[in-house]
């Protein structure tokens, strides 16, 4: 697929914007609605068992970043906490748009690119 160029140019204004510089690893750690609806808390650890293979296989002395896509503020700190010699790059205006439990919020344009 391809994005249309206003939605490209909004993807790579985001990207900018969190210094974000490919090849990355990420993940995308959903709490708030996914967790009312359809599954179980899955702990930060085995989401990260997946990004330190990742990390194991490349030289070492490289910088250890992230992408993180989440709606829970929460999951930001933890993985901070836990994990201090990786850097985690997210957007903080959608991390904080995406826990908002309003329906706008959860289905605005703004909170799809934090994912994407």
């Amino acid at each position: 697929y391809r994005l249309q160029p206003s939605m490209e140019e909004h993807v790579r204004a985001a990207m900018d914007n969190i210094g974000f510089v490919a090849p990355i690893p990420g993940m995308q750690v959903r709490r708030t609605d996914k967790l009312n609806r359809e599954a179980k808390l899955m702990p930060v650890e085995e989401y990260m068992a997946s990004i330190e293979r990742y990390y194991d296989n490349k030289k070492k002395g490289v910088e250890k970043r992230v992408y993180l896509a989440t709606d829970e503020p929460a999951v930001v700190t933890e993985l901070q906490t836990k994990y201090p010699d990786y850097t985690f790059l997210y957007d903080s205006a959608t991390v904080t748009a995406a826990s908002n439990s309003s329906q706008h919020s959860r289905f605005s344009s703004d909170i799809h690119v934090g994912a994407i």
